[in-house]
């Protein structure tokens, strides 16, 4: 056979090659984020617990319905820390996030105090989160509140596990389960639908901000 007949049979075999690879791959668009969230506690760890009922399920309720939320967004891919009722370490969801290379990472968790007459929503930062770090955890805030029409309590620091990463990170405290009108909202299907359309819409408003 000629030469230039064996190199364009070559060519051609490393083009069917090419695509045949590129056909098993997962179709990631280009500029996909990935988005980490983080159903608080789990498994041996209920976290608070009120008239029966489990700050951890409504924490991971609630982080379903943002994952599910997100899959009609392009570009956005989110992972959850936990999908059942374990425990990860701390730390462990954190190394998720950052062997992921995520933009950002988001805890969701249920807020208690002894007085029941305390309402409303919360965003948490560590005491010596950056920039970015707030700015998330204010547009959580804003849109938390926008979505859900919850008392807004504003963002807030104190020392967190958050300060073990560099990736923008905030707390979210959806609700007061020792608030009788919240907690039976956060076992409310549609109000955790509200709750997850404000987180998503806040991380949204984060990544798309110049």
């Amino acid at each position: 056979m000629p030469k230039p007949a064996i190199v364009l049979l070559l060519f051609s075999l490393v083009i069917v090659l090419t695509v045949a690879i590129m056909a098993t791959l997962p179709r990631v668009p280009l500029e996909a984020v990935v988005i980490v969230i983080d159903p608080g506690h789990g498994g041996h760890d209920p976290g608070a617990i009120v008239a029966g009922v489990q700050e951890k399920d409504v924490n991971l309720a609630i982080a379903r319905r943002v994952q599910r939320a997100a899959e009609g967004v392009p570009g956005l891919q989110v992972v959850l820390t936990r999908t059942e009722d374990v425990y990860p370490t701390l730390l462990e969801r954190l190394e998720l996030a950052e062997a992921l290379g995520a933009g950002l990472y988001v805890s969701i968790h249920a807020n208690y105090y002894r007085d029941p007459k305390v309402c409303g929503v919360e965003t948490w930062v560590d005491s010596n989160a950056g920039a970015e770090s707030l700015r998330l955890a204010r547009e959580l805030q804003r849109a938390l509140v926008a979505s859900t029409g919850a008392a807004d309590r504003g963002v807030r620091r104190q020392i967190l596990y958050l300060r073990h990463t560099a990736l923008p990170a905030a707390l979210v405290e959806v609700g007061y389960l020792s608030c009788p009108a919240e907690r039976a909202k956060l076992q409310d299907p549609s109000y955790q639908e509200k709750v997850a359309a404000g987180i998503l819409a806040g991380i949204l408003s984060f990544l798309r901000a110049p």
